[in-house]
């Protein structure tokens, strides 16, 4: 994913794919969020409206390296952008609007390490800045800014990837979710299985509150290729908090099918 091996080394600022990029026609969710909570007491809540429990969502997803061997070191400076778009396509009374779009622009710092023990490989470190929003007016706004610490590790035909964070401070007056650690979690693991013909990836963000103020969020993709190309078809179910920024203090359970592009 990140050209960790000499022979991977494609030079700086050439795109390419980096979380999964998809499409998905019909999603269904069990508590569509029609009027979203904010705590700040300057904004308030947004007005109730009708949408539907069945949309469209999309994810694209590129990064590109701009610095190779930082000083003469291993490590390497990308910079990355992924989209999330939840549409509410079927919702003819409500002029099928967009419902939420994220944005998350990153900065990573990526060291390869390739060390082994057995079958066992930890494949790589890396330090990012983080920036997440919803580009929102103020009743529906969401952002937090992260320092976020990633490791790779391989395991025969396992991936593991964890992400730890430490979100950076805001003004209380100006911070449309201040409590957004408690649902959207400080940590994030992702282990993913390849076989030539199906791959799964399982994903779990955690509050790491070990009481009953524990939070989080679930989601398993089955993936399956489509012929020799790029293309798979997946399904992908998913349950807790934070689906979207807008719902990260909003709890619920959706299933959806699509095509996607590319993969872990």
């Amino acid at each position: 994913m990140f050209e960790l091996e000499d022979e991977d080394q494609r030079g700086v600022f050439k795109p390419s794919m980096y979380k999964p990029m998809y499409v998905i026609p019909f999603r269904i969710t069990d508590n569509v969020n029609r009027q979203p909570q904010n705590i700040n007491p300057q904004r308030g809540n947004p007005p109730y409206k009708e949408y539907q429990n069945v949309e469209s969502k999309f994810q694209v997803s590129l990064k590109t390296k701009v610095w190779q061997d930082f000083l003469g070191f291993k490590g390497d400076f990308w910079v990355a952008f992924t989209q999330q778009a939840y549409w509410q396509v079927y919702n003819g009374d409500l002029s099928r609007p967009f419902r939420e779009l994220n944005y998350e622009p990153e900065l990573m710092y990526v060291v390869p390490l390739q060390l082994s023990i057995g079958d066992f490989k930890w494949q790589m470190a890396g330090l990012s800045i983080n920036h997440q929003s919803n580009g929102k007016e103020q009743l529906y706004s969401r952002s937090w800014n992260r320092i976020i610490l990633m490791n790779a590790f391989e395991y025969n035909d396992f991936m593991f990837i964890t992400r730890f964070w430490r979100r950076m401070s805001e003004k209380t007056q100006s911070d449309d979710n201040a409590d957004i650690l408690d649902y959207m979690g400080r940590s994030e693991l992702t282990v993913s299985y390849n076989s030539k013909k199906h791959s799964f990836i399982f994903l779990m963000r955690n509050n790491l509150k070990f009481n009953k103020n524990n939070k989080g969020f679930g989601e398993f993709t089955y993936i399956y290729p489509v012929g020799k190309g790029g293309l798979r078809l997946f399904a992908q179910l998913s349950t807790g908090y934070g689906d979207s920024l807008i719902e990260y203090n909003h709890s619920q359970t959706s299933l959806g099918a699509g095509i996607m592009l590319s993969e872990f």
